[in-house]
């Protein structure tokens, strides 16, 4: 004979019970006759029944900051008390706490009450007496509603979680037209204020920086990088948690920080504050080049882009250097003569000071590591700062030209070497760029003769990236499509599985799908739903669970936000036609 221990029972439906609800409902009873409260309270099994009584009054006055101060699921009150009655307490309680559920125990047959509670937003109206079995009824009701409804809360709350990426994306977008100067300032006020970006303030900065690896300068743009993404990480989650700071990554690994604040002081505080934090992270990667450039203060939302141009003819000089560098403005250039000053004829060309030319500022290894991780948009400002840098005033030496252009043709033949072009086809690329001699006429030509070589080389290195890309998006859904039944696959593991930076595959995928990687990833798993939906008799919660969705309840919530129907809805429209 098997004897049942019925406690224990008891004991382990109550634990199944809140396992499927995941808590216990919290209840607080107010009641003035106590020989009617001591009833309720001794005949229903709270506990066993997934409930737990938090409290408990005789009248509304004496309960409201209990009430407040435990926040329970469900209040059960009756309407007949003393100093505050049960329908004042309800709308009290309900202003407080809007997702509270009220039961409403009354005496009284009357509709006035009935009207008066459904207009509160009272979610059960119970006659006197009430038995156990009643009450208990609806009380497991109103558990259901609170169930429901936190499933579809937490469901909604990982959905925004997941759809993390598109919110990122809009950002970045937002910010990266407000500062390239496309919007006005209503449109950049309305579209930050849906975004959560509050744009107004006395006035604005732009800080832009970008890591190299310190070896040799090589890109290291594209592929994957450990330490690099932690970096980033790491400085975007700390500037989370500043509310005047606000960055998007462009192309190429450069983060970009829009400043604001009330006055000048303050922002100047706050971005000095901001270099030290990144350069305290900075000393554990000694191997690491890091640069920063600090673009002017202004005082207008539609003057942002003059900042950020002005950081970008700072930030373009990194190429030139070999040693981590913060360009604030504060620095004055002294050993070279600037272009404005040339040409305000302070010094003659005639003769050359070889002790004032830096060779190192001409070397290959300068325009190659431009190739190698500059971009299109930066070749105007590169340009200025190279010959900044080399000197303008030894730049009027014909010789001098000479040698300049040539080791740029040289730098430019190296870095195609480095891609698999040389010999015919190298020329071909070049076209009149591969004979520099024709524009070494002047300084002026000498520039433009070095922009239009940059402009040739990184057309043509974007053209081979593209194809790359394309071969790198293939390799993403191959892999997407063969393990979309993993709950933990994200973007950063499926950027680590291509070797790509996660911010990189992030904008390529979506440059050539037309979709973020979410939307991909979501559409995989709902085409399969789907026809397990149609061709199988498979349950929903283990559908879900097939195409990577471990809680049948997110799984629902998804198919239904992207499919228009439940999962339930879904097969009997397809299995009736």
């Amino acid at each position: 004979m098997i004897i049942v221990d019925s406690t224990k029972v008891m004991q382990l439906y109550s634990m199944l019970k809140i396992y499927w609800w995941g808590y216990m409902i919290k209840v607080f009873l107010v009641e003035d006759e106590y020989a009617i409260r001591e009833g309720i309270k001794r005949s229903i099994h709270w506990e066993r029944d997934g409930f737990e009584l938090v409290g408990e009054a005789g009248d509304g006055e004496v309960a409201l900051p209990k009430i407040i101060k435990s926040k329970p699921d469900i209040l059960i009150t009756d309407i007949r008390m003393p100093f505050m009655d049960g329908l004042e307490l309800s709308r009290l309680v309900k202003s407080e706490m809007p997702d509270i559920k009220i039961i409403v125990l009354s005496g009284y047959d009357d509709f006035n009450y009935a009207k008066q509670a459904i207009s509160i937003g009272v979610e059960e109206y119970i006659l006197k007496p009430v038995s156990e079995e009643t009450l208990m009824e609806e009380l497991k009701k109103v558990a259901d509603i609170i169930n429901k409804e936190r499933q579809e809360s937490e469901a909604r709350e990982k959905y925004v979680h997941d759809m993390e990426e598109i919110r990122i994306l809009e950002q970045q977008k937002f910010l990266h037209d407000m500062i390239d100067g496309k919007l006005s300032i209503q449109e950049s006020m309305v579209q930050g204020k849906k975004l959560g970006i509050e744009v107004t303030a006395e006035c604005y900065s732009i800080l832009l920086m970008q890591i190299f690896s310190g070896n040799s300068g090589e890109s290291d743009i594209e592929s994957y990088s450990g330490i690099k993404e932690d970096i980033y990480s790491r400085i975007k989650d700390n500037c989370n948690d500043i509310p005047n700071v606000f960055l998007y990554d462009q192309v190429g690994d450069v983060l970009c920080f829009l400043v604001k604040a009330d006055s000048h002081e303050e922002l100047k505080d706050m971005i000095r504050r901001g270099i030290d934090s990144i350069k305290t992270l900075m000393k554990d990667h000694t191997d690491m080049l890091y640069f920063m450039a600090v673009g002017k203060i202004v005082e207008r939302i539609r003057d942002v882009n003059i900042s950020y141009e002005d950081a970008s003819r700072k930030f373009a000089e990194r190429y030139m250097l070999e040693e981590s560098a913060i360009f604030d403005g504060t620095a004055e250039k002294s050993e070279h003569l600037t272009k404005e000053a040339f040409s305000a004829g302070k010094r003659s060309a005639d003769k050359i000071d070889l002790n004032s030319i830096d060779a190192g500022k001409i070397s290959q290894k300068t325009i190659l590591h431009f190739l190698k991780n500059g971009t299109i948009a930066e070749v105007e400002n590169f340009t200025e700062e190279y010959f900044s840098s080399i000197g303008y005033e030894v730049m009027e030496s014909m010789m001098l030209r000479q040698y300049v252009l040539v080791e740029a043709l040289l730098s430019a033949a190296a870095f195609m070497k480095t891609v698999g072009v040389e010999g015919k086809e190298l020329e071909d690329i070049l076209g009149d760029t591969k004979d520099p001699a024709g524009y070494a006429s002047s300084v002026d030509s000498a520039r433009e003769y070095i922009r239009k070589l940059l402009n040739t080389i990184l057309e043509y290195r974007n053209k081979l990236s593209d194809q790359k890309y394309i071969e790198i998006i293939e390799k993403a859904k191959e892999y997407i499509q063969n393990n979309y039944q993993n709950e933990d696959m994200s973007l950063q593991s499926v950027a680590l599985e291509v070797n790509v930076s996660s911010n990189h595959f992030s904008a390529i995928f979506r440059k050539e799908t037309g979709e973020t990687f979410i939307d991909y990833l979501t559409e995989v798993r709902m085409e399969k739903a789907r026809t397990l939906l149609v061709c199988t008799a498979m349950k929903t919660s283990e559908i879900g669970f097939q195409v990577g969705y471990r809680d049948p309840h997110y799984f629902s919530y998804i198919f239904k936000k992207t499919q228009g129907m439940s999962p339930k809805e879904y097969r009997k429209a397809k299995t009736e036609t």
